[in-house]
């Protein structure tokens, strides 16, 4: 396992060492986009198993995937969340609506939009 990837599990364990990711990849943008790349890789692997054995209400199913707060494990979802408004973080989750809109018909609702405190 690289470097990168351990210090993104250390993050998602402790909040404040996003700072130390930040260092590590040269800027908060490329922080929470390795982060989102991380809850994308997890979300699509679900995906994928819901449309294995795909459920009577499609919509249903994906939307409360994509709510899921325990996608990528380890406060993931709740980190992501909490920088929504972050415009890296906005335009890659509105990127995966708008995938998910053109290749299952599926409108999903973006994810949580707020500041999170000291922003």
């Amino acid at each position: 396992m690289s470097y990168r990837s351990r210090l993104v599990g250390k993050v998602l364990g402790e909040h404040d060492r996003l700072a130390e990711l930040e260092a590590e990849l040269g800027s908060r943008d490329a922080a929470l986009l390795a982060l989102h790349y991380r809850w994308r890789t997890a979300f699509f692997a679900r995906l994928d198993a819901l449309l294995e054995d795909a459920p009577a209400d499609l919509d249903a199913a994906l939307s409360a995937l994509w709510t899921d707060p325990a996608i990528g494990g380890r406060g993931l979802s709740a980190l992501l969340d909490a920088h929504a408004d972050h415009p890296a973080v906005a335009a890659a989750q509105e990127r995966e609506r708008r995938l998910l809109h053109r290749d299952l018909g599926v409108e999903l609702p973006p994810r949580r939009t707020t500041t999170p405190p000291g922003r």
